[in-house]
């Protein structure tokens, strides 16, 4: 989201974003002598307010929810998101308090903040400002429309900061040409995508990495990573849990959003599944009894009980880091297997031998998620 910010030396409003290389500021508007400092500060207050309310419209579409039926949460989300054609108008022409210092408020969010800008601006009573407020604004409503349609670009990169509830198809399919041209790569997908879009491609193709390593150590797709973590410390438990999910059928996405909207939920202090949390709770109190006999006392030396495998401040993009390790995880045990199976008498030095490797794995892993790229839902399946 778009912060605004006052710059008392130069007396101007700023706005300013991030993206996926640093922050970017600009300039809105300069501000007259006349407004107050503390009206300066509502002002910015109260737009970085309504950038936060457009932009959850982003991460929280109507399309993620379980229904559009009336008074439903997808319902509401589709009617704040209809009012963004109204957005500036409200700024122009605010509700204001009557006569009797009542004044009409709006239970959504965009109407309301809209209002608060513009009511800020009518106490301010400066046309310009007005009107370079009303053109931000007007950028910052484009930005998030742009960003709905898988456009990245421009204002619109401050996405790439966010997490949201679903993926868009063609930041999956720029994600995975990403990948395709190096598996072990990706660094790319943190600075230009869209972290949801991106951690379903990462899915995809750990899947496939994951395919390839248990073939090669006679094991189990979804505990390729466990044993990975013998060699070299991973954060193997998300990549993990997304295997175990994928091998019952869950395509990528499902399993993405999935793990990625609980996560959020939690964040905003809600359990999203409370049959979960039984089973987490039961969990615990059976390794209490197993270090105590009885248990009761135990149960209280049990610190915490993570509610998520992710981080749930910036789920998605701790999601991507965790699947990227994931793949480097197999391309681990890939490689473990492969040098003990090697002849000693090759005369090949062990970079040569690492090299020759890590491009076998790289080609493979290609092959596999060639093949399986029905998964990502990008095309008919052929």
């Amino acid at each position: 989201m778009t912060r605004y910010a006052i710059d008392e030396n130069r007396s101007e409003l700023l706005a300013t974003w991030e993206t996926g290389y640093g922050s970017v500021a600009i300039r809105v508007a300069s501000l007259a002598a006349s407004i107050e400092p503390r009206q300066r500060l509502a002002l910015a207050a109260e737009l970085s307010g309504l950038s936060e309310a457009l932009w959850r419209c982003y991460t929280h579409p109507a399309s993620a929810a379980d229904s559009l039926e009336i008074n439903t949460e997808g319902w509401r989300r589709e009617q704040t998101r209809n009012e963004f054609a109204s957005v500036t108008a409200y700024i122009r022409k605010p509700s204001l308090p009557d006569s009797n210092g009542m004044m009409m408020v709006s239970y959504d969010p965009v109407e309301e903040r809209a209002h608060r800008v513009g009511r800020c601006l009518h106490a301010a009573a400066d046309a310009d400002l007005t009107a370079a407020v009303v053109a931000d604004v007007d950028a910052e409503v484009a930005a998030v429309e742009a960003a709905e349609l898988g456009d990245l670009s421009g204002r619109s990169a401050q996405a790439v900061q966010l997490t949201r509830q679903a993926a868009s198809p063609v930041q999956v399919a720029a994600a995975d040409r990403i990948l395709m041209n190096d598996p072990l790569g990706g660094e790319e997908l943190f600075l230009e995508l869209d972290p949801t879009s991106a951690c379903v491609a990462a899915a995809h193709w750990l899947q496939a990495a994951a395919d390839l390593a248990a073939e090669v150590s006679r094991g189990a797709a979804a505990d390729v990573l466990l044993e990975a973590d013998d060699i070299e410390a991973l954060p193997h438990a998300t990549p993990t849990a997304l295997l175990e999910l994928m091998e019952i059928g869950l395509s990528p996405t499902d399993v993405v959003t999935r793990m990625i909207c609980d996560a959020m939920a939690i964040a905003e202090g809600e359990a999203p599944d409370i049959d979960e949390l039984r089973e987490k709770i039961e969990e615990a109190e059976e390794e209490a009894e197993q270090v105590r006999p009885g248990g009761a006392e135990a149960v209280g030396e049990i610190a915490t009980i993570r509610l998520t495998t992710l981080d749930p401040l910036r789920p998605a993009r701790d999601m991507l880091e965790d699947l990227l390790s994931g793949i480097r995880g197999c391309w681990l045990l890939y490689r473990e297997y492969a040098v003990s199976s090697a002849d000693p008498e090759d005369n090949v030095s062990d970079d040569e031998l690492d090299d020759e490797l890590k491009e076998a794995f790289r080609s493979e892993v290609r092959a596999r998620a060639a093949a399986d790229r029905y998964r990502l839902d990008l095309e008919d399946r052929k």
